[in-house]
């Protein structure tokens, strides 16, 4: 009977899916595919997107949903681990592309009032599909395991001693090859965030996690353009999503490649993420390794950022905003948190959503949610007077991770985040406990009790040894 049932239901949603319908879940399909960077999955579904074209086969549903499992999606195409994807009518989009032209003429005014009347526009048209995100990525459950400061340092170190060669061309001031710069902004942050447990714990190690820090330092140095912005590589025929990004801006005349590098500041603004990751990384490396240098390269980050225009992706705007709360925590320059509180005014507060997350499906996504998540913990960690403003913003936005934590496991690793967050919301029980589980879902990806490995991002390893 049961049998029976399911083959009825099955045959109904065959014969309900439409064109629209397909174009539409195949489109998601797509994107998650070439995120993914997976070339035949790609060509699977850009095959199947021709066959469609043509006529909906009798076995369209059962081919469109198989193609979906093996994307990660689950069948039926907006949903993944039960947790809703965004499912636009075909009037949102094209009522949303006209508003995106609003939003971005509204960041380039700098007005913030203009910028909430654009948001408000686009909230109204999206609806129940606000905050909603085009994709999700599927939860660990961790086990609870956790270790003491010694413990997770000598775990720290030898997950770095795993990775072999590529950490010795680093020690060198070598870059790695078709890299981001931000690989060296994250190794860089986590010598700075391992340094105080391995002076205390294996002093031995100081002297080989100092070159590191010198090497990567020196990289994002060298890299660093003289404007203050860092470079992005020139990834053409190495990665589908990126690759095809870089050839449009060329084709416009929008950028300049020089020596495998996009030597010019993303004219989208993209630019904001590298120049923060490694701004930051400069500026706090500087102070804990008191090399005044270092610092000096992240104020010139800092300076660049300073002078940047907001722009319509709001996670972009937030990566300045930590650079300048940080740069504002190193000099005491009021400039900088004048400047933080600005953009988090005008390029990040006026597009949350009633549910906590980012009215667009883009910054939806968990990984981008976290980057915002991070600047409101940077910036409230900083400011005084308008701290309620950034709570009203954050507390929201932090019960929407949870939520999706307590749905479906821990999506993203976001341990330094969280620790932040913590602290300026101690009273937040369910953010501890948050903290204790991403801590254990770290430490279950870098050893089985036996074997070590880097599994992890080198800085959110690196956080570990602050859990409380």
């Amino acid at each position: 009977m049961r049998a029976l049932l399911f083959w009825l239901s099955f045959t109904l949603l065959a014969e309900a899916l439409t064109p629209n319908d397909a174009e539409a879940r195949l489109k998601m399909a797509l994107q998650i595919a070439r995120e993914h960077n997976d070339r035949g999955l790609v060509t699977q579904v850009e095959t199947l997107g021709r066959q469609f074209k043509e006529a909906l086969p009798s076995d369209a549903e059962a081919q469109l949903s198989e193609l979906e499992t093996k994307v990660g999606i689950d069948a039926g195409g907006w949903s993944m681990a039960g947790q809703p994807l965004f499912h636009p009518t075909r009037e949102i989009l094209e009522k949303k592309q006209l508003l995106g032209q609003q939003l971005q003429e509204a960041m380039a005014s700098d007005d913030s009032a203009r910028v909430k009347l654009a948001t408000q526009a686009m909230l109204t048209v999206l609806g129940n599909q606000a905050g909603l995100p085009d994709g999700r990525r599927i939860g660990r459950k961790p086990k609870g395991i956790s270790l003491t400061e010694a413990e997770s340092t000598k775990l720290f170190l030898d997950a770095m001693k795993s990775l072999g060669s590529p950490i010795k061309r680093l020690m060198e001031g070598r870059p790695l090859p078709d890299q981001m710069v931000r690989l060296y902004g994250y190794v860089l942050n986590a010598c700075t965030d391992i340094q105080p447990f391995v002076q205390k714990h294996d002093p031995s190690e100081l002297a080989d996690l100092q070159r590191l820090a010198e090497g990567c330092a020196k990289i994002l140095i060298s890299l660093q353009q003289p404007e203050g912005h860092l470079p992005f590589p020139d990834l053409r025929g190495k990665n589908i999503r990126f690759g095809d990004m870089i050839n449009r801006q060329l084709d416009a005349g929008k950028v300049e490649v020089k020596d495998g590098w996009l030597i010019t500041a993303d004219p989208e603004g993209g630019s904001q993420f590298d120049t923060g990751v490694c701004g930051t990384a400069l500026l706090k490396a500087g102070a804990v390794f008191k090399n005044e240098s270092w610092a000096a390269s992240g104020m010139k980050a800092a300076e660049w950022a300073l002078k940047q225009k907001c722009c319509p992706n709001f996670n972009y705007n937030a990566f300045s905003i930590s650079l300048l709360a940080d740069a504002y925590r190193h000099s005491r320059d009021e400039r900088f948190l004048k400047a933080a509180l600005h953009k988090f005014r005008v390029g990040v507060a006026p597009g949350q959503a009633p549910n906590g997350r980012w009215m667009d499906a883009h910054n939806a996504r968990t990984v981008y949610h976290i980057i915002i998540l991070r600047a409101l913990g940077d910036l409230g960690s900083v400011v005084k007077e308008e701290r309620a403003e950034v709570d009203a913003v954050a507390k929201p936005a932090i019960k929407a991770l949870l939520d999706e934590f307590d749905a479906m496991g821990i999506t993203v690793e976001a341990l330094p985040e969280l620790l932040t967050l913590s602290r300026l919301y101690p009273e937040d029980t369910r953010l501890k406990t948050a903290v204790s589980a991403m801590a254990s879902s770290l430490i279950e990806k870098c050893t089985d009790g036996k074997n070590v490995k880097m599994g992890a991002q080198p800085n959110q390893l690196a956080a570990v040894p602050h859990v409380p």
